[in-house]
Protein backbone atom coordinates (compact mmCIF):
# COMPACT_ATOMS: atom_id res chain seq x y z
CA UNK A 1 0.00 0.00 0.00
CA UNK A 2 1.49 3.44 -0.83
CA UNK A 3 1.76 6.40 1.68
CA UNK A 4 1.00 9.94 -0.47
CA UNK A 5 3.41 12.47 1.30
CA UNK A 6 1.83 16.07 0.79
CA UNK A 7 4.51 18.56 0.50
CA UNK A 8 3.27 21.96 2.37
CA UNK A 9 4.80 24.91 1.44
CA UNK A 10 4.91 27.77 4.38
CA UNK A 11 5.39 31.32 4.11
CA UNK A 12 7.39 33.81 5.81
CA UNK A 13 7.04 34.69 9.35
CA UNK A 14 6.52 38.01 10.90
CA UNK A 15 10.09 37.76 12.30
CA UNK A 16 12.03 36.49 8.74
CA UNK A 17 10.14 39.22 7.07
CA UNK A 18 10.95 41.98 9.45
CA UNK A 19 14.67 40.75 8.84
CA UNK A 20 14.44 40.52 5.50
CA UNK A 21 12.85 44.03 5.11
CA UNK A 22 15.70 45.62 7.74
CA UNK A 23 18.50 43.98 5.23
CA UNK A 24 16.73 45.81 2.52
CA UNK A 25 16.95 48.80 4.55
CA UNK A 26 20.61 48.65 4.91
CA UNK A 27 21.18 47.70 1.75
CA UNK A 28 19.38 50.93 0.48
CA UNK A 29 20.94 52.86 2.98
CA UNK A 30 24.79 51.87 1.43
CA UNK A 31 23.76 51.54 -1.85
CA UNK A 32 21.40 54.38 -3.11
CA UNK A 33 23.60 57.99 -1.93
CA UNK A 34 26.52 55.74 -3.78
CA UNK A 35 23.89 55.38 -7.01
CA UNK A 36 23.36 59.18 -6.89
CA UNK A 37 27.32 59.87 -6.53
CA UNK A 38 27.72 57.97 -9.15
CA UNK A 39 25.21 60.23 -11.19
CA UNK A 40 26.99 63.62 -10.57
CA UNK A 41 29.83 62.22 -11.33
CA UNK A 42 29.15 61.74 -14.71
CA UNK A 43 26.88 64.51 -15.16
CA UNK A 44 30.23 66.69 -14.38
CA UNK A 45 32.23 64.96 -16.48
CA UNK A 46 30.38 65.07 -19.02
CA UNK A 47 30.30 68.72 -19.01
CA UNK A 48 33.93 68.67 -18.84
CA UNK A 49 34.29 66.81 -21.87
CA UNK A 50 31.75 68.70 -23.48
CA UNK A 51 33.76 72.11 -22.68
CA UNK A 52 36.74 70.36 -23.91
CA UNK A 53 35.42 69.13 -27.19
CA UNK A 54 34.56 72.69 -27.48
CA UNK A 55 37.76 74.25 -26.32
CA UNK A 56 39.56 72.12 -29.27
CA UNK A 57 37.06 72.67 -32.12
CA UNK A 58 38.04 76.43 -31.20
CA UNK A 59 41.63 75.96 -31.43
CA UNK A 60 40.89 73.72 -34.68
CA UNK A 61 38.82 76.64 -36.04
CA UNK A 62 41.59 79.37 -35.41
CA UNK A 63 44.28 77.23 -36.99
CA UNK A 64 42.17 76.63 -40.04
CA UNK A 65 41.44 80.73 -40.29
CA UNK A 66 44.13 82.33 -38.32
CA UNK A 67 41.40 84.07 -36.73
CA UNK A 68 37.86 83.71 -35.32
CA UNK A 69 34.83 84.62 -37.21
CA UNK A 70 31.92 82.77 -38.59
CA UNK A 71 31.30 80.16 -41.63
CA UNK A 72 34.11 79.75 -44.07
CA UNK A 73 36.30 82.19 -41.82
CA UNK A 74 33.79 85.47 -42.46
CA UNK A 75 34.69 88.21 -40.71
CA UNK A 76 32.09 89.50 -37.52
CA UNK A 77 30.74 92.35 -37.01
CA UNK A 78 28.70 91.77 -33.69
CA UNK A 79 28.60 88.87 -31.41
CA UNK A 80 27.38 85.28 -32.10
CA UNK A 81 25.51 83.80 -28.99
CA UNK A 82 25.27 80.22 -31.10
CA UNK A 83 28.78 79.92 -32.16
CA UNK A 84 28.62 76.17 -31.80
CA UNK A 85 26.43 75.63 -34.51
CA UNK A 86 29.49 77.52 -36.93
CA UNK A 87 31.57 74.99 -35.14
CA UNK A 88 28.71 72.33 -36.15
CA UNK A 89 28.54 73.47 -39.53
CA UNK A 90 32.72 73.71 -40.09
CA UNK A 91 32.66 70.16 -38.88
CA UNK A 92 34.84 70.91 -35.71
CA UNK A 93 32.38 69.68 -33.33
CA UNK A 94 30.17 66.49 -33.78
CA UNK A 95 26.96 68.08 -31.72
CA UNK A 96 25.64 71.35 -30.68
CA UNK A 97 26.82 72.01 -27.47
CA UNK A 98 25.06 70.38 -24.09
CA UNK A 99 25.60 69.52 -20.57
CA UNK A 100 23.09 67.91 -18.16
CA UNK A 101 24.21 70.45 -15.51
CA UNK A 102 21.11 73.16 -16.22
CA UNK A 103 18.30 72.65 -14.56
CA UNK A 104 16.43 74.37 -17.72
CA UNK A 105 14.92 72.94 -20.96
CA UNK A 106 15.55 75.75 -23.34
CA UNK A 107 18.13 74.81 -25.76
CA UNK A 108 19.58 78.39 -25.58
CA UNK A 109 20.79 77.06 -21.82
CA UNK A 110 23.76 75.87 -23.51
CA UNK A 111 25.94 78.06 -25.73
CA UNK A 112 29.40 78.55 -27.00
CA UNK A 113 29.34 82.28 -27.53
CA UNK A 114 31.62 84.62 -29.57
CA UNK A 115 31.88 87.53 -27.62
CA UNK A 116 33.78 91.00 -28.13
CA UNK A 117 37.25 90.85 -26.03
CA UNK A 118 37.84 93.52 -23.49
CA UNK A 119 40.77 95.58 -22.51
CA UNK A 120 43.70 94.67 -20.47
CA UNK A 121 42.83 96.77 -18.09
CA UNK A 122 39.12 95.92 -17.80
CA UNK A 123 38.45 93.42 -14.57
CA UNK A 124 36.66 91.00 -14.55
CA UNK A 125 33.27 90.13 -12.87
CA UNK A 126 30.59 87.39 -13.24
CA UNK A 127 28.92 88.25 -16.37
CA UNK A 128 31.24 90.26 -18.57
CA UNK A 129 34.12 88.73 -21.09
CA UNK A 130 36.95 89.56 -19.11
CA UNK A 131 38.85 86.83 -17.00
CA UNK A 132 41.60 86.62 -14.60
CA UNK A 133 43.32 83.43 -15.76
CA UNK A 134 46.06 83.57 -13.09
CA UNK A 135 44.67 85.11 -10.40
CA UNK A 136 46.80 87.76 -10.10
CA UNK A 137 45.79 91.17 -10.75
CA UNK A 138 49.13 93.46 -9.68
CA UNK A 139 51.70 95.00 -12.60
CA UNK A 140 52.82 93.39 -14.94
CA UNK A 141 49.78 90.87 -15.16
CA UNK A 142 47.07 92.23 -16.40
CA UNK A 143 43.07 92.00 -14.51
CA UNK A 144 41.86 90.74 -17.66
CA UNK A 145 44.18 87.72 -19.08
CA UNK A 146 41.81 87.22 -21.92
CA UNK A 147 42.52 90.76 -23.94
CA UNK A 148 41.69 90.82 -27.39
CA UNK A 149 39.46 91.05 -30.67
CA UNK A 150 37.14 88.14 -29.82
CA UNK A 151 36.70 85.57 -26.37
CA UNK A 152 35.08 82.10 -26.87
CA UNK A 153 33.27 80.83 -23.54
CA UNK A 154 30.86 78.01 -22.79
CA UNK A 155 27.98 79.91 -21.14
CA UNK A 156 25.55 77.50 -18.90
CA UNK A 157 22.28 78.79 -17.17
CA UNK A 158 20.62 77.33 -14.24
CA UNK A 159 22.98 75.57 -12.91
CA UNK A 160 22.51 74.19 -9.45
CA UNK A 161 25.35 76.04 -7.10
CA UNK A 162 27.32 73.40 -5.63
CA UNK A 163 27.60 71.79 -9.10
CA UNK A 164 28.82 75.14 -10.53
CA UNK A 165 31.45 75.15 -7.71
CA UNK A 166 32.58 71.38 -8.29
CA UNK A 167 33.10 72.44 -12.06
CA UNK A 168 35.21 75.31 -10.98
CA UNK A 169 37.61 73.23 -8.29
CA UNK A 170 37.76 70.66 -11.42
CA UNK A 171 38.90 72.90 -14.16
CA UNK A 172 40.77 75.54 -11.55
CA UNK A 173 42.15 73.37 -9.24
CA UNK A 174 44.05 75.19 -6.84
CA UNK A 175 44.09 78.26 -8.31
CA UNK A 176 40.80 79.17 -7.22
CA UNK A 177 38.95 76.64 -4.88
CA UNK A 178 35.71 77.27 -3.16
CA UNK A 179 34.28 75.49 -0.51
CA UNK A 180 30.77 73.95 -1.21
CA UNK A 181 27.79 75.86 0.26
CA UNK A 182 29.58 79.13 -1.00
CA UNK A 183 27.00 81.92 -1.91
CA UNK A 184 28.99 84.18 -3.62
CA UNK A 185 29.79 84.99 -7.49
CA UNK A 186 33.12 83.74 -8.71
CA UNK A 187 35.30 86.13 -10.80
CA UNK A 188 38.69 84.13 -10.70
CA UNK A 189 40.61 81.77 -13.11
CA UNK A 190 38.57 80.00 -16.25
CA UNK A 191 35.31 79.54 -14.37
CA UNK A 192 33.13 82.38 -13.23
CA UNK A 193 29.32 82.01 -12.07
CA UNK A 194 26.84 84.97 -10.91
CA UNK A 195 25.34 84.50 -7.32
CA UNK A 196 22.97 82.11 -6.71
CA UNK A 197 19.75 83.19 -7.32
CA UNK A 198 16.63 82.46 -4.88
CA UNK A 199 16.28 78.99 -6.30
CA UNK A 200 20.13 78.23 -5.79
CA UNK A 201 20.82 78.31 -9.14
CA UNK A 202 24.09 80.04 -11.40
CA UNK A 203 24.68 80.76 -14.29
CA UNK A 204 28.21 79.77 -15.87
CA UNK A 205 30.61 80.85 -17.98
CA UNK A 206 33.89 78.96 -18.90
CA UNK A 207 37.14 80.83 -20.66
CA UNK A 208 37.92 78.59 -23.90
CA UNK A 209 40.20 80.97 -26.12
CA UNK A 210 41.01 84.45 -27.23
CA UNK A 211 42.62 86.49 -29.98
Amino acid sequence: MKTQVQSKSRGFTLIEMVGVLAIIAVLSALLVPRIFSAINESRLNGAITSINSAKTAAIAYYGKYGKFGGYNGVDLTSTNADWDLVQLQEGLLEKPFETKLSTLSSTNAHQIQLVAGLSATTAATDVNAAYNLDNNSTSPNPANDASGKWVVQAFIQGVNTDDAIELNNRIDGDLDPVQKGSTSANTLGRVKYTAPASDNTVDVRVYLAHK
